[in-house]
């Protein structure tokens, strides 16, 4: 094992690099420095676990399977590997797999005083990938510099993915049924939303009440839909004009996609291997994207968490 490090001066406050990193849709702008098509399933706090995966023409995913040793926006976050993803299955034990692990890649965001950040990488790898792994990095940085000149929606526009067991339709009917919405729709367990209601048509509001179960806070979320296409779009604009999009995009599922349950594993029991999965055998399911503005004037961190939880329900 080796250990490389690489760091970028940016004209930008840490906050806007961290959202290069964790956002989905940037995520994707960089990656392809590594891996051309290559993207991460779960989210980026402590103790989540954590997939980077890129599939084949057939539909299945290899990768790596990772899990965040640590979190503190928005200066670090330490990412443990675990093991590969080869066609779907979770390797642990293979001699491929032993050569990358329990690795660790750690960013660094450090404010400077001019106002720019550097971001900084340091990352421990097989003694034979880290040549490739350097220049990588360079290439990575450009990629990072670009996007920072050409998109006007870092720090601005948030983006959220969970992937679903359930098929469009069924992700649609929790999405639009009051009922249904009262069983999802809350970032944490100490809040609910105890009324729900809608007219859905285009130009037609909703109204969800989001309160505190001790009775110590509540507010109104409402909004007017904009775009109606059942089972695949549910476009709004809420009440402060901030315009949010829900795509559902059917997708089969993996057998390595599994419930986010942000507990440690246990690194001496490994799971069994498995045959390689029949792809026509895959369960149907789906993908569900979100996008929407930002609050500028507050943490961008906190407004991503609280979102993601809500989604992440609703794909449950």
């Amino acid at each position: 094992m080796k250990s490389i490090h690489c760091e970028r001066t940016f004209p930008v406050d840490p906050t806007l690099l961290w959202e290069l990193v964790v956002d989905p849709d940037h995520y994707q702008s960089w990656i392809e420095a590594f891996a051309a098509g290559s993207y991460f399933v779960g989210d980026w706090t402590t103790g989540s676990p954590l997939r980077f995966v890129i599939e084949n023409e057939n539909g299945t995913s290899s990768g790596m399977l990772t899990e965040i040793a640590e979190s503190r926006y928005p200066e670090f976050i330490s990412i443990r590997s675990l093991g590969l993803i080869i066609d779907d299955v979770a390797d642990y034990d293979s001699p491929e797999a032993r050569k990358w692990t329990p690795h660790y890649e750690n960013y660094h965001f450090l404010r400077q005083a001019d106002g720019s950040s550097i971001f900084a990488v340091d990352q421990e790898l097989p003694d034979d990938e880290t040549a490739e792994f350097q220049a990588n990095w360079e290439k990575a940085f450009d990629l990072m510099d670009l996007r920072l000149q050409t998109s006007k929606d870092i720090g601005k526009v948030i983006n959220l993915r969970e992937k679903s067991t359930k098929s469009p339709a069924e992700i649609w009917h929790k999405l639009v049924t009051p009922a249904e919405v009262m069983t999802w729709n809350f970032a944490s367990d100490d809040w609910h939303c105890p009324k729900a209601e809608n007219h859905l048509v285009v130009g037609g509001e909703f109204h969800y009440e989001m309160a505190a179960k001790d009775a110590s806070s509540s507010f109104d979320y409402w909004g007017t839909f904009e775009v109606i296409e059942p089972p695949t779009k549910l476009y709004f604009t809420l009440g402060d004009g901030r315009k949010v999009r829900i795509d559902i995009i059917e997708k089969p599922v993996g057998i390595i996609e599994k419930p986010d349950t942000h507990e440690e594993p246990d690194l001496r029991e490994k799971p069994a291997m498995h045959e390689e999965p029949d792809i026509r055998e895959k369960p149907a399911g789906c993908v569900i994207e979100e996008r929407f503005e930002a609050i500028l004037e507050d943490n961008l961190f906190l407004q991503r968490q609280g979102w993601q939880s809500i989604l992440r329900n609703l794909a449950r």
